[in-house]
């Protein structure tokens, strides 16, 4: 993988996403290399280089941030909009971490939407912040098929546990089921089973959505799918199934949780 380390000219910018007023994004590009993200579709940032190869890491961000947040913090600051916070270079970089610190001290209403268990690590700063909620995402529950579509992400198993860590230590937490891909996790069975599971980690709010086919993710997704023999053939234009919406809104009143339509 190729890492570069960059200076940022600005920490949060203007963000688009429902219920998001600022966008806090330490990286860009994400290891993870999930192969349905379509942020290269959105950034176009290296759109020639395989997804996951190259991550820019904004080394000047914390900085940057404690500056703008000491002149406005109104508004919802959005951690990992584009990009996941948590992906492996936190470890060592601790961006992430650092802005949180400074969001924290600054009273300002904080989002963090992740993939990683890693973020267990700051439960120390979340924790006692009443503005802030944690999400995790989790498009499948199909241990193989997350293997293959999001192979640098930590499987969907330490994301529950992460949630329910979490939710022991009385942070708000969130699952954000998505996206939900037609013929991979959008069957009853498996979406089910997904609300037991945000259930049994203590999570009383879901957020979900359906995979979106933009044209680099979908080819991306497409030639994951075909070379595993996950599936073959894969129809990248279909939507998810019909009746998905119905089975999530069903098992979710059955349990007492929130669901909420991302977009």
């Amino acid at each position: 993988m190729d890492v570069r380390l960059v200076q940022c000219s600005t920490a949060a910018s203007p963000s688009r996403l429902p219920g998001l007023d600022w966008a806090v994004n330490p990286y860009r590009g994400c290891s993870h290399a999930c192969a349905y993200c379509y942020a290269q579709d959105v950034t176009r940032f290296d759109a020639r280089s395989p997804w996951g190869s190259i991550v820019e890491v904004r080394v000047n961000i914390v900085q940057r941030l404690r500056r703008e947040l000491s002149r406005r913090c109104e508004g919802v600051y959005g951690v990992g909009t584009v990009t996941d916070p948590y992906q492996p270079l936190e470890a060592r970089h601790k961006l992430t971490r650092g802005c949180l610190s400074i969001l924290k001290r600054s009273e300002a209403r904080t989002s963090i939407l992740t993939k990683s268990n890693l973020v267990l690590r700051d439960i120390d700063i979340l924790s006692e912040w009443p503005d802030v909620e944690v999400g995790l995402s989790v498009g499948t529950i199909d241990e193989r098929a997350s293997s293959v579509i999001e192979p640098g992400a930590p499987p969907p198993k330490l994301r529950f546990e992460a949630l329910r860590k979490l939710a022991d230590s009385g942070i708000d937490v969130y699952l954000m089921a998505a996206p939900i891909i037609p013929a991979i996790s959008d069957d009853e069975p498996s979406l089910r089973r997904l609300v037991e599971l945000a259930d049994l980690s203590g999570v009383r709010r879901i957020m979900w959505d359906g995979w979106n086919p933009k044209p680099i993710a979908k080819k991306r997704l497409e030639a994951s799918v075909v070379s595993s023999e996950l599936m073959e053939p894969f129809d990248g234009t279909r939507r998810i199934h019909p009746g998905a919406a119905s089975v999530l809104r069903e098992e979710c009143r059955i349990r007492g949780i929130d669901l909420i339509d991302a977009f």
